[in-house]
């Protein structure tokens, strides 16, 4: 016998959406394929993880990814009413159960743009949705934390894109602000909780893959997703 690593298997949280077709509303479950993309390109296995299912897939999944989409219902954190779009309880219920489990199990989890807003609200932060970072051609600056996760993934400064009006207003006591904006929003956060690797972010990093819009960190950000989550993964024996 000897041993395999198997490549680390990447849970990709997906949330239902209807698709318009000849005969009809055909409802669905998934996420955008550029996530699929990126955990490929940086060494991992993707799976789609259907809505309702990820607590119980959590023993099997070697890291989690948390997608961008729709704004979190400010009903979750006493934000003003009517002030957030694209608003999916259903989705929001699902992603904060899954992120508390994870947290709980110490799986590795990565959360880009509402991603992040769902690791805040998970755990007793708040956000705002009055900000104007929808530069899809141009992204923005960020900068970051000496010393922090991200710091070490993309250097002290670099342009990332910047597709979101809702962000950070209080991270909370759970999470620690390590990159900002020029105007101050908070644009990443890491953990205080020991032993839980997690990085959220407020850009789009899987949009390195992508042609326009594009993001330069993907290949850092979803490296260190997949090189943490491969600690975790199990060797196989298989025949010699």
């Amino acid at each position: 016998m000897k041993e395999h690593r198997k490549r680390p298997l990447i849970g990709i949280a997906g949330h239902g959406y209807d698709v318009p077709r000849p005969f009809g509303t055909l409802p669905v479950h998934g996420a955008p394929r550029t996530y699929a993309t990126a955990v490929r390109a940086s060494g991992g296995l993707p799976v789609i993880v259907p809505p309702g299912a990820g607590v119980e897939l959590l023993d099997v999944l070697d890291g989690l990814v948390l997608t961008g989409g729709g704004d979190i219902d400010p009903a979750r954190y006493g934000g003003r009413p009517g002030s957030a779009i694209d608003v999916d309880p259903a989705r929001d219920d699902d992603e904060i159960e899954l992120v508390r489990a994870a947290a709980a199990a110490g799986v590795p989890v990565l959360g880009a743009c509402r991603g992040l807003q769902v690791l805040v609200v998970a755990f007793g932060g708040t956000l705002r949705t009055d900000v104007d970072h929808q530069h899809p051609a141009a992204g923005h600056a960020v900068t970051t934390a000496p010393g922090s996760i991200v710091g070490t993934l993309i250097g002290a400064a670099a342009t990332t894109s910047a597709l979101h009006h809702q962000a950070v207003e209080d991270p909370g006591p759970t999470w620690v602000p390590t990159a900002w904006a020029g105007d101050g929003v908070i644009e990443a956060v890491e953990p205080r909780i020991p032993g839980w690797p997690v990085l959220g972010v407020q850009w789009h990093p899987e949009m390195s893959w992508n042609e326009w819009p594009h993001d330069p960190t993907g290949p850092a950000i979803f490296g260190w997703l997949v090189a943490t989550a491969e600690k975790r993964s199990t060797r196989t024996p298989v025949p010699s």
